[in-house]
This record gives structure tokens, sequence and C-alpha cells, in this order.
């Protein structure tokens, strides 16, 4: 579990999932009512439905036998389950739906009906749905009563067919006994006359038999016609639909937890780091450059005490904005007067170039600046930061400085003729070029998206912190970055645009600022070049010192 997940399950209002509730609750308990209301006037629109029971209580577990039965009794379950099925079965339905009252074809009957066997293995329970309450009673009771009349037939049926055979018998041995006797011979015919008399006695037992089984029903607790329809039932049905609805919203208010910059900022929180700020971005060239000035006076008072060095912007993934939040630390030191130069390393300056407004990068800066020398073209003015009071200059540093042991020499010297000196690279975790720069870096500020959803952003922290445990190193603060969707392209012009409402004012009326630098953030006034160093020469837009500042 990464640092962010931990600490985001704390109390105190810490849980991303508690927050994503928090804020969707409106949204949750509208759904619920919409949907309740909804599923309860649906309800009342559809056909009512009323459900009668009848329960038969079987007198024998076994079928009909007319000689007696077996020995073993047969299996009551088997049995049972025939008898059920018997009550669905094609001719007791049809004589069913001849009923009087039961208003239904066999087919109806069939998803009408419904026979379930007890446990006690001798009864079953007819269950029937109607339109009306007298419907499903008659219903129940006309399946009951084709249900025995059917078993009446079958009985009726096996004795017949018993008694015939029975008779067919006795006559067959009466006759063998006579067939070769004299016409005198007495004792013959009284012996036929014996097994005449016996056959009877065993139709007569057989029709016993019949009669003693008969439908085999011992009871029956006729149905009883409802007053209430069990279908539709409105309010149960209203308040399924409202829990239904809820949990459906506050499932994807939580599947949408941590896109959201509550969410972000949430988790940037519970980690322990500072929350610079946030910062709009729009990624357009047209649009003039979002000024970070809180994150640029926390990291003043972040930097208080510390040694004045270059600030590293780093992202935790690649598209974090880290050029433009660069430029927007710039921005606002430039307007207060202030001399700055960002930084990129080399293969890393694509998207600074791009967000800055220059066609082209400058020339790379070699280890040659730390002694003072820069080649012609290595700094160059920032075009998009070019109305503000400040002097803001763009420079790459080259991969070969990158490697060397002159690039704290390199970033000294460049800091001492700067206020500022911003460092834009890719993601720490992921750029080597990033990496490099760590180590000459006196604050590190990590850039993070506020549509990131929480799993990446906990992965990628897990990864930056891997990286600064590695250079011994922590992490200072975190900027979160917000997409600006009112950002319109300016009318009639091209290129950067400054809105009349952000344009400067005069130097006069702004009171310097006193404090600690944040970062290399240093009041404005003459510069001086660092010691044995001598003025910077060659590239020297952004470098020439600024003129003292009017108190």
């Amino acid at each position: 579990m990464s640092e962010l997940e931990a600490r985001a399950g704390e109390p105190a209002g810490r849980s991303v999932v508690f927050s994503a509730l928090r804020r969707a609750w409106v949204w949750i308990a509208a759904s619920a009512i919409v949907v309740g209301v909804v599923a309860y006037e649906v309800s009342l629109l559809t056909p009512k439905e009323f459900e009668a029971t009848s329960t038969v209580v079987l007198r024998s577990t076994v079928p009909f036998n007319p000689l007696g039965e077996a020995p073993g009794g047969g299996d009551p379950e088997r049995f049972l389950a025939n008898q059920v099925g018997l009550v669905t079965s094609s001719g007791v339905l049809e004589a069913a739906s001849a009923v009087a009252g039961v208003n239904a074809t066999p087919a109806d009957l069939v998803d009408d009906v419904k026979v379930t066997p007890s446990a006690a293995s001798d009864a079953f329970t007819v269950t029937a749905v109607g339109s009306t309450g007298a419907e499903a009673e008659a219903r129940a009771d006309a399946l009951v009563a084709a249900y025995r009349a059917q078993v009446s037939a079958q009985v009726a049926a096996t004795t017949q067919a018993a008694i015939k055979s029975s008779q067919a018998a006795t006559e067959a041995a009466a006759a063998a006994v006579v067939a070769n006797a004299a016409p005198t011979n007495v004792e013959a015919f009284n012996n036929a006359g014996e097994i005449r008399a016996q056959g009877a006695v065993a139709t007569g037992q057989i029709q016993g038999r019949a009669d003693a089984y008969g439908d085999n029903v011992a009871s029956v607790d006729a149905a009883v016609a409802p007053t209430e329809p069990t279908e539709p039932k409105p309010g149960r049905n209203a308040f399924i639909g409202a829990v239904l609805a809820a949990l459906v919203a506050s499932a994807v208010a939580i599947w949408r937890r941590g896109r959201s910059r509550e969410d972000v900022e949430g988790l940037v929180r519970g980690s322990g780091v500072p929350l610079l700020g946030v910062v709009s971005v729009t990624g357009r060239r047209d649009q003039p450059v979002a000024e970070a000035l809180a994150p640029l006076v926390s990291l003043r008072y972040l930097s208080s005490g510390r040694p004045k060095g270059p600030v590293l912007v780093t992202g935790l993934q690649s598209g974090d904005a880290t050029a433009e939040v660069a430029l927007g630390l710039a921005a606002a030191a430039a307007r207060d007067g202030r001399s700055v130069l960002v930084l990129a390393p080399a293969d890393d300056e694509a998207g600074l170039v791009h967000a800055s407004g220059l066609p082209v990068a400058p020339a790379p800066l070699t280890a040659r600046a730390a002694s003072g020398t820069l080649a012609p073209g290595s700094l160059a003015s920032v075009p998009v930061l070019g109305h503000l009071p400040g002097r803001a200059s763009l420079g790459v540093l080259e991969a070969a400085l990158l490697q060397s042991d002159s690039l704290d020499d390199v970033l000294s010297a460049l800091g001492e003729q700067h206020d500022l000196v911003v460092v834009a690279a890719g993601p720490l975790a992921r750029s080597p070029r990033a990496f490099a720069v760590l180590g000459a870096a006196s604050t590190t500020v990590a850039v993070v998206r506020a549509d990131r959803p929480a799993a990446q952003l906990s992965a990628s922290w897990d990864e930056l912190q891997d990286r600064l445990v590695v250079a011994g190193r922590s992490l200072d603060g975190v900027i979160v970055t917000q997409k600006d969707r009112k950002a319109r392209s300016p009318r009639g012009s091209s290129g950067a645009a400054t809105p009349s409402s952000q344009s400067p004012a005069p130097l006069e009326t702004r009171p310097a600022s006193g404090g600690p630098a944040a970062g290399g953030v240093r009041p404005a006034g003459p510069r001086v070049p660092a010691a044995g160093a001598g003025p910077l020469q060659g590239g020297t837009e952004g470098l020439t010192p600024a003129k003292p500042r009017k108190s």
C-alpha cells in the first residue's frame, strides 16, 4: 500500500471514498428520489395481479394398486413429484380452463399456475394468479378439482382393467376344470363353481380397494379470494428503486474518485507534503501564461534559511504541464520586476520551448557557462512573458553538462545573475535528465494533474519517492494543475495576448517585497557575478543586470 493510499484511509475526513460520497450526496439523493418516484408511478400503471393458494393433502404416498400395495410401499418423494406433474398436465389444464370463472386457456394457466411440493412428501400447494381475487380463487380451485377428477378417472380405468382381467382368469380356470369332466361328474362342476365364487370375491376386493383409494385426496385447504393484489406494490417498488439508484450513484461517485481537484488535493495533503497551490493551464500558445503567484509565495516560505539555488519542477507522469507551471512561476516573479531564467535539460526542452512561444530552442548551455562564458544565442527571451516588467529568459542544459561535475557550478553562476532559476524537467521517476538535475536543485517541486485517477497517482507517487530515496533528497512541495476550460482565443490577434485586466501596474505603485528568497527568489536589485567569475559573456539576453527598482 502506498503512502498516499495509507493516509487517504485515515479518519478526519481524509478518506477519498467518504469525500467523494460527501460531495456527490445531492446527486445521489436526487437520483434516489427521481428513480423512486418513477418506480412508484410505473407500478400504478402495471396491471394488478391477485394470488390465491390451495393446499392438497394426499391420503397415500404410493400409486393405486388394484391387487394391494406392494411390499416396501414405493418412493414417496417420487410419487409426490409425479402428482405435481399431473396437476400441470394437458388433461388437467384443459379441464380446469373449461370451468366458469377461470377465464384462461391451458396455455395461460401454464404461466399463471405454480405447483409446489411440501417437505412432508404428502401434500402440495397450488398457487394461481388472476386479474381479480375471484379469478385467482377460481383458477386454484379448478386446478385442484380437475386433478382429483383425473386421479379418479385413472383409478377407475385401472380398476376396470383389473376386474376384467380377474374375471377372464376365473372363467378360464373354471372352464379348464369342467372341460374333460363327464356331465355326470358332480365334483368337477362343484369345483368350477368354487373357482367362480373366488373370482367374484377377488373382483369385490379390487373394487373395494378402488373405492378406498378414490382420488387419493385426504383433505383440501380451499383457496380464498384475496382482497389485496400481490403485484404491483408501489411502495415496495419505489423503495427498491430508490435504494438501487442510490447504490448505483454512489458507485459512480466512488469510481470517479481521484478524478477531481479536491480528491487529488486531499491525497496530497494526506501524504504530508505541502500543497503549494493550484495553477490553471490551457496548453495553448495563444493564451497568457497563468501566473503561479500562490506557489511562488509558498516557495518563499519553504526556502527560508536555505542556500539560494534553482527550483526543479518535475512531474509525476508525462503530460502534467511542468513547462506551464515553470513558466507560471517565472511569470509571477517577472511581474514583480525580477529577473527569471527558465531552463530545461536537453531532450526535455520541447514542451518548454513550445509553451514559451519560441520558434526554436536556443543553443545548449555548456560547462563553459560556469566561468562566465556563454555561446551566442544560448539564452533567449520568453515571448509569452515579454509584456511583464521583469526579464524572463530561457535556456537549455547540454546533455553532456548533465553528466559532468560542472552542472552545480553552471547553475550557481546562472543563479547569481538571476533572481530565480527554474528547471522544468520530465517525470523524475522516468527521466534520467531530471534525476541528474535533482542533485543540483535547492528546491524540488512535483506537478500533479487534477484529473489524474487516484490509482495512477498512487503508483506514480511511489515511483517518485523511490527515486528521491536513492538520491537522498525529499520532495519540498506539490503544485496541482487544472484545465482552464474558460480560455478563449483573443479576437483580432495572433500569438500570445495580454488582456487589459492583466496588464502590469507601474513599478512605482508596487511596493518592494521583502523577506527571504523563495527557492532563489530575491528582491530585485543589482546582481553581482559569482566571485572570480566575472560578467557572463555571449548570450547576454536575460543575463544583463537589471537596474535597481524604485522604492
